[in-house]
């Protein structure tokens, strides 16, 4: 299993976004999720991203809990969220921008960077390499 919740509940003021969501992603599974609008699918994404902390219920990720964990250290987990009004820095290549959104991954410190040491410089070539296979 990779990613279930169980029971999510979401409320804003009297309006229930999220009552009892349940679900499970297995490994290699491409899963969608549809509905109108106002149905809760952002709401969901932003609970499981952790944008919003749920009133209840539970986040999993390969069997380890996430809800309530701060975006930034789910992001570092592997899930995060794009926004629909993405920014790109536009004096910056393609890859360099994936590169800058690829940094949560970087396995180096600010002192490594400052000084320019070796394992700054293996890590930048890793980190190129991953790009362009991305890419």
């Amino acid at each position: 299993m990779m990613l279930e919740a169980a029971g999510l509940v979401r409320h804003f003021g009297g309006v229930k976004a999220l009552d009892g969501v349940d679900f499970r992603i297995d490994g290699g599974e491409l899963v969608g999720i549809i509905g109108p609008n106002g149905s809760g699918k952002t709401t969901l994404f932003n609970v499981i991203t952790g944008i919003y902390r749920p009133d209840s219920g539970s986040v999993a990720m390969e069997g380890e809990g996430i809800a309530g964990l701060p975006p930034h250290e789910i992001a570092r987990k592997g899930i995060a969220r794009t926004f629909q009004n993405i920014r790109l820095f536009r004096e910056l290549t393609v890859a360099e921008n994936v590169r800058i959104a690829h940094h949560p991954h970087v396995r180096y410190g600010p002192g490594d960077a400052v000084f320019r040491t070796k394992a700054f410089y293996r890590e930048e070539r890793r980190l190129r390499e991953e790009v362009e296979g991305f890419l």
